[in-house]
């Protein structure tokens, strides 16, 4: 259907109230489904058949940022994704200072009698060993993603290539804003991952009284050694220690967590086994 032309122009295409996420399967399915009805595609779209496989197309074939992170739509509650993935606030195990970048920027086309800086300001910052945490749902990642859709693979692959992007763009990811500035260009020094079968839980709680240093070498040891302590008191207490875990970690400081979980050699090890050991839990639920 072409748009009614205005002035000889033809008139912008309509816009929706908000934005829409699908996946390419998504986009591909109803651009095909309103291709059946291009003759007349405002009476298509009223029938209640044409409706029902509508909702089902943009209710199926979720693409993986989708599945975990859910989406809203405000007048169609009907297709709605359930988020998956919970990310809290990367927090600073220890007391922050707030400093300042000055910069300026010259114009080098300034005549010569304009020597001053073309623009000034201040940038704010802080440096800090930082507790992140975030916990994927991997039932309702595999309701959302449903099963393999490629000949000959295994049902759970979905759920177990999506656990693995996640793991590893969790870990190896850092903000781009500022990158430039800052180069802000950092690894963790240990990560810990663990399979549950009840509820997620956060250890934040162990920089409830922030690390404090006073010989001038850093916080990663004492962070570590508060974090080992702190997971270990409440699984007690909880019952929750019999969860496979594993960790990866770099150097001697954040010795204190190697015996919280299955010592990994690398990140690409740990995110193989966490993905394996996903697929088998699916398995045995199925």
């Amino acid at each position: 259907m072409k748009a009614a032309k205005k002035d000889g122009k033809p008139a912008p295409a309509p816009e929706s109230g908000y934005l829409m996420f699908l996946s390419a399967q998504q986009r591909d399915g109803l651009a095909a489904l309103a291709v059946e009805g291009k003759d007349d595609i405002k009476t298509f779209l009223k029938d209640k058949e044409v409706k029902a496989r509508a909702r089902s197309i943009a209710d199926t074939g979720h693409s993986v940022d989708i599945a975990l992170f859910g989406r809203m739509v405000a007048d169609g509650a009907d297709i709605n994704v359930d988020a998956a993935t919970q990310v809290a606030h990367a927090i600073s195990v220890h007391e922050v200072d707030t400093e300042s970048d000055y910069y300026t920027a010259v114009d080098d086309e300034n005549p010569e009698e304009e020597t001053g800086a073309g623009m000034i300001g201040t940038v704010d910052f802080n440096s800090a060993t930082l507790y992140r945490y975030a916990a994927v749902d991997v039932d309702q990642l595999a309701r959302n993603l449903g099963q393999g859709i490629r000949e000959g693979a295994e049902g759970t692959e979905p759920v177990r290539r999506a656990v693995e992007a996640f793991v590893t763009g969790f870990v190896t990811s850092m903000p781009s804003g500022k990158v430039n500035t800052f180069g802000n260009h950092t690894l963790p020094d240990a990560v810990v991952v663990k399979l549950r079968d009840e509820r997620p839980i956060s250890f934040v709680g162990a920089f409830e009284k922030p690390m404090v240093n006073d010989a001038g070498e850093g916080f990663v040891k004492d962070a570590c050694q508060a974090l080992a302590d702190y997971v270990g008191e409440v699984e007690r207490v909880y019952g929750a220690g019999e969860s496979p875990t594993w960790v990866v970690r770099v150097g001697e400081r954040t010795a204190p967590l190697a015996e919280t979980g299955t010592q990994a050699t690398s990140l690409k090890d740990l995110v193989a086994e966490v993905g394996a050991a996903v697929s088998t839990r699916l398995d045995r639920n199925t």
